[in-house]
């Protein structure tokens, strides 16, 4: 055992196991009410309901949610989807949504957050952009469901995940980056584009990530800096215990993560659960519909590997190696200035208070050799965090902008007529020394067109 384990997730499995006997009398509870409609007719056991359903929703272990996304309007058509698995990973798998009688669109590939919750929290960001792209998106695991023998994940595991997604896809694919991978596809695209990869991405879209988080310091930015790596490892990680599939894997629970998004807003959901109450009494069946399926997905989080959240908070949080100059990838420095054929566009929200307005547009003075026709940023007034990439201002305002620059630099349908680089396969073997830092040769193989 390492010197730091401590046993929390111990506790804590032990305590849901313990809770049982009350989360199935709660259960009963609301069957008896619900099979009894005249206790329903009144407000009082509408009450009750809702009380019972609360602590059952609150105290089980939350599934990981489906995406269910069976259909899009196309042009005020209902049109159906399609959900396959392009990629499986040990670690997380490629998605892949496609439309009935999807024509040759632009390739979007939308890098969900490792950072606590399952990417299925972005499913209005993926519904959105499926009507006019061919839609991919990242689906990263629990590593509690994941066994020792598949090893560890981090940065590098990370950044070698999406450079075969990539491939995977082919050329002029679109990589949106959702919060905290937006430092991943600023090194995806300097990794890429200085190896004159044929499948390098032809725009990136960070949105509301740590690009350079000492620009405006948040909440989440000064607790990494108010204490040192040791103390982070000793508090938060602990051992996945027996009876799930990683049982003795050393994690970042994703419990504890739900545990701190709550508390950076306790009084919102405060609110949002005496809302639900009284949407119960007055059987308001849209507002209690709204509010079961947002905390169904809010309560389903993932834990991560320790390597890869001690890597994150030192490297990302702590000493800012990507704005200093100074990350590596498989022992090459990644440099920005390398970016020269990505577009770039990145997007924040006014009252994001987990990345503050000013951490990604910080990748601007970062790719300094990017011509500044291929560069755009959009501030969407009046959202916080979320508000960039869900609900309705995302759908109205800040999803236009990032199609209306999909069609402006896309390979094959846009009218930015850059430069066209001489990109070709396996690069890094001409000078480089491509088994190294790409770490397997199925690094090397791009998905060229038919």
């Amino acid at each position: 055992m390492h010197k730091n384990d401590n046993r929390i997730y111990e506790f804590y499995d032990s305590s849901s196991y313990l809770l049982m006997p009350m989360r199935k009398m709660a259960h009963m509870a609301r069957s008896f009410l619900n099979e009894h409609p005249s206790a329903m007719d009144y407000g009082g056991g509408r009450l009750m309901e809702g009380l019972t359903d609360m602590y059952e929703r609150s105290t089980r272990y939350v599934k990981k949610p489906e995406f269910n996304i069976d259909h899009v309007d196309v042009n005020g058509e209902k049109v159906k989807v399609y959900q396959t698995t392009a990629v499986k990973k040990a670690f997380g798998n490629l998605v892949h949504f496609t439309k009935e009688n999807q024509g040759n669109e632009p390739k979007v590939l939308i890098i969900a957050p490792v950072s606590g919750h399952f990417a299925t929290l972005l499913r209005d960001t993926v519904k959105r952009m499926i009507p006019k792209h061919d839609v991919y998106i990242t689906d990263w695991k629990s590593v509690r469901d994941i066994p020792i023998s598949a090893g560890s994940f981090d940065l590098d595991s990370y950044l070698s995940y999406l450079i075969d997604f990539v491939h995977h896809i082919g050329p002029s694919a679109h990589v949106m980056a959702v919060c905290q991978p937006a430092v991943q596809v600023m090194a995806l695209a300097a990794v890429m584009d200085e190896a004159n990869d044929p499948c390098a991405p032809a725009t990136i879209i960070p949105m509301g990530g740590p690009i350079d988080p000492r620009v405006k310091k948040t909440e989440v930015n000064i607790l990494a800096e108010s204490h040192t790596l040791e103390w982070f490892e000793k508090n938060f990680i602990t051992l996945v215990p027996q009876g799930h599939i990683g049982a003795g894997r050393r994690v970042y629970p994703g419990f504890i993560q739900l545990t701190a998004f709550i508390n950076m807003n306790p009084e919102s959901h405060y609110r949002a659960h005496v809302q639900y109450l009284e949407d119960k009494i007055l059987n308001n069946k849209a507002g209690i519909e709204k509010h079961a399926t947002f905390y169904d997905e809010y309560l389903s989080v993932l834990d991560m590997d320790d390597v890869y959240y001690l890597e994150t908070i030192e490297k990302i949080f702590q000493t800012y190696e990507l704005p200093r100059g100074v990350m590596k990838y498989r022992g090459n420095t990644i440099d920005l200035g390398a970016i020269r054929n990505c577009a770039l566009l990145t997007l924040e929200g006014e009252k994001d208070d987990i990345s503050a307005p000013g951490q990604t547009f910080a990748a601007h003075a970062l790719c300094r050799n990017l011509p500044k026709e291929m560069q755009r940023h959009y501030l969407q007034p009046g959202v916080g965090h979320y508000g960039v990439f869900s609900g309705s201002k995302w759908r109205a305002f800040v999803a236009p902008k990032i199609e209306e620059f999909i069609a402006k630099f896309d390979y094959n349908i846009g009218t930015y007529k850059r430069h066209q680089p001489s990109r070709k396969a396996n690069a890094w073997d001409l000078g480089k020394n491509a088994s190294n830092f790409w770490n397997g040769a199925s690094h090397r193989t791009c998905r060229l067109p038919l």
